[in-house]
């Protein structure tokens, strides 16, 4: 079972993942990048792998056209602040008065989109998201005569409009059998007198979303947050960077297009430096440390070694033979990467701390 943008997966639904990969005996790989968004809720369990049991790294990037934008992202990831200058000499950071923002962003995007080139919208929150979906959609229609019909969150939605489904819905699939998820986006091909629309994606194919989904999970999704975005690559990306922006979503919104990255930094005064202000947000980390990683933390600053065979998670486990059994080798084999980590004398020996 791979599970993938592991870094944004919560403690408990690990817990769950790990519990059934446990009693049906499953390879379990989990894969993504820790340094990106975190969890919504407890989290930082992927990130504890990462530092703590053997792994894989892929420390390559290979989205990018531009040599030194790979580079740049890799020092923007580490928390380098004088990526920012870089980004800075190469013309991608700019700051807008915030009245502007909307305008100038929609204009960015009718221009790229318009040549043929998919674009990604990243921002901080999603109101500033569908400020920026509104003024896209004045693009479209500037009279607003198109039929639409409403959404949950006051804007209208027309055919030809980018939408994203904000939740799961297993009973809903496509004509190429692909399920309805939250946070794919698609384009509207149809609308319904019921209040259903039709949707399509050329990956994922064609489904009739019902009333009553439309009504409560569907925004519009030109412009989207930093964890709708996430997994994406395009052409181009343009990022909104607001304050209290931290490196972990800076990372992700300016590494999502690859032949050009765009950045706007609002600001109402006039006077701030974007590459000062992008500086600052690489040195702001979100507090998203496991539970597992602070007791590691305690541990070492009391100068004591963390418990041999201590559990990466904690799996709940029944009471049958089997699973007791199986527990049983989960426990060795922790055991085993315990000691892969522990200090070692020139003759291979553990040295206890």
């Amino acid at each position: 079972m791979i599970l993938d943008e592991a870094g944004m997966a919560r403690t408990d639904d690990l817990v769950r993942l790990a519990a059934l990969a446990q009693h049906h005996l499953w390879r379990f790989v989990a894969v993504g990048d820790p340094a990106q968004l975190p969890a919504v809720g407890r989290g930082g369990v992927f990130a504890h792998w990462c530092n703590t049991v053997p792994h894989h790294r892929l420390d390559t990037p290979r989205r990018f056209e531009q040599p030194w934008e790979a580079a740049a992202s890799l020092a923007l990831r580490a928390g380098d602040p004088t990526a920012a200058d870089t980004y800075a000499e190469h013309h991608r950071l700019a700051t807008i008065h915030p009245a502007l923002l909307a305008r100038e962003v929609a204009d960015a995007h009718h221009r790229m989109s318009g040549r043929g080139f998919t674009v990604a919208i990243t921002t901080n929150t999603a109101e500033t998201a569908r400020t920026i979906n509104r003024e896209i959609r004045r693009r479209f229609d500037p009279a607003e005569r198109r039929p639409s019909r409403p959404l949950a969150d006051g804007t209208h939605v027309s055919v030809g409009d980018q939408i994203a489904t904000r939740h799961n819905d297993p009973s809903l699939a496509t004509d190429e059998g692909e399920k309805v998820r939250n946070r794919h986006t698609w384009t509207v091909t149809q609308l319904h007198g019921s209040g259903a629309i039709t949707v399509a994606h050329p990956d994922r194919g064609t489904v009739t979303l019902p009333d009553a989904y439309v009504d409560r999970h569907v925004e519009l999704g030109w412009a989207v947050t930093g964890y709708g975005n996430q997994g994406d690559t395009v052409d181009i990306g343009l990022a909104v960077l607001e304050p209290g922006t931290t490196r972990n979503h800076a990372y992700v919104a300016l590494t999502r297009g690859r032949h050009t990255n765009h950045a706007w930094i609002p600001d109402p005064t006039g006077t701030l430096d974007p590459a000062d202000a992008l500086a600052n947000m690489i040195d702001r980390t979100p507090n998203a440390g496991s539970a597992l990683a602070i007791r590691r933390q305690l541990n070492e600053a009391a100068g004591r070694s963390m418990p041999r065979g201590v559990e990466l998670v904690a799996t709940p486990v029944s009471n049958s033979p089997g699973d007791r059994s199986l527990a049983e080798r989960v426990a060795k084999m922790q055991e085993r990467l315990a000691r892969l980590h522990s200090p070692r004398d020139s003759a291979g020996r553990s040295i206890e701390r």
